[in-house]
């Protein structure tokens, strides 16, 4: 449904092919949204341990199975992303959690011909850090102030 959703978009509003792109957690909808219009720009959002943990870090489940179980999943997650779904799906850019950002991981998909983009940025010393030493877009929620930070 997200996809007819966002086919329906772009054919009402032709601008957003140079003003979007459409991003989201779930492989599938990005593979699916390509496959409908190769013209549209896509991104993989990823969080490592999004499936187990909540952002600040908290179990989603009280049950150690199931934790743990989903923890696999992460992994499994976490590997075919960086493996062969950022090709398959045909990103151009990813976006992650700035928590998980360095160097080496902007050098290594800039070479591959991917855009990294951290989210969230909020303070004033990450949004410096991302434009000096980086030379990485991010996302914020305050373009002018620092604000809390969000997970």
């Amino acid at each position: 449904q997200a996809v007819d959703a966002l086919r329906q978009l772009y054919l009402e509003f032709p601008r957003l092919y140079n003003d979007s792109v459409v991003c989201s957690f779930m492989p599938d909808v990005v593979y699916k949204m390509r496959q409908a219009d190769t013209n549209v720009v896509t991104a993989l959002t990823h969080r490592p341990w999004h499936l187990s943990h909540f952002g600040d870090g908290t179990p989603r489940f009280n049950s150690s199975w199931k934790l743990y179980l989903y923890m696999m999943m992460d992994v499994i997650l976490d590997w075919s992303i960086h493996s062969f779904l950022w090709r398959l799906c045909g990103v151009s850019a990813f976006l992650i959690q700035k928590n998980f950002v360095s160097q080496e991981y902007v050098r290594h998909w800039s070479s591959k011909g991917i855009q990294v983009v951290a989210w969230t940025v909020n303070t004033f010393a990450e949004k410096s850090y991302y434009e000096s030493v980086l030379e990485s877009s991010y996302i914020t929620d305050s373009l002018v102030e620092d604000c809390d930070p969000h997970y």
